[in-house]
């Protein structure tokens, strides 16, 4: 074996080693989004909706975080600022019965605006934060949102996700953001 092929398949083996390091610590964002996603369909009893809204947000979660220079930050971000329309949501889904179809949308929806603009604010006063960390955020806490208001409808989740994007679009829109 020459000194070129051994350097090769050292770097190789470090890379993999590398790689798979960074994907076990972003994995451990997996606790957080299944206790979420148990919260979710123990107070909605909407089991399989809730499992595969959490699904996607796991996903989304560790690719983020794995993937992304500052992808802890951002899913990091989106998580905490997605619970605000979650919990808003779980709390609304006890007397949802009582709720005017639309009331419950309006609700997600604010929610979601408050969610998305503390997540664009959260993500771009890290230092060096771009489109990609925003981005990023505000997926993941457009998908938390969503899996608090899916319980309720699914019209409701879109009017979270659909607020964490206006409100993301807003507060990034403020002066000193560009």
């Amino acid at each position: 074996m020459t000194p070129d092929i051994a350097i090769e398949t050292l770097h190789a083996c470090a890379r993999r080693s590398y790689e798979r390091g960074r994907f076990t610590v972003a994995s451990r964002v997996a606790l957080l989004v299944v206790v979420l996603t148990a919260i979710c369909a123990r107070e909605t009893e909407a089991y399989t909706r809730c499992a595969v809204i959490g699904i996607v947000l796991l996903g989304a979660a560790i690719g983020v975080r794995w993937r992304q220079s500052r992808g802890m930050q951002a899913a990091n971000a989106g998580l905490l600022t997605g619970m605000i329309p979650m919990t808003a949501a779980l709390v609304l889904c006890r007397s949802a019965s009582a709720w005017p179809a639309e009331a419950a949308i309006a609700t997600c929806t604010s929610a979601g605006v408050v969610a998305g603009a503390l997540a664009a604010r959260v993500t771009m006063e890290a230092a060096g934060a771009g489109w990609a960390e925003w981005l990023a955020a505000a997926l993941i806490a457009g998908l938390t949102a969503a899996l608090g208001c899916i319980g309720i409808g699914f019209g409701t989740a879109i009017g979270s996700a659909t607020g964490v994007a206006a409100g993301a679009v807003v507060a990034m829109r403020l002066p000193g953001h560009v």
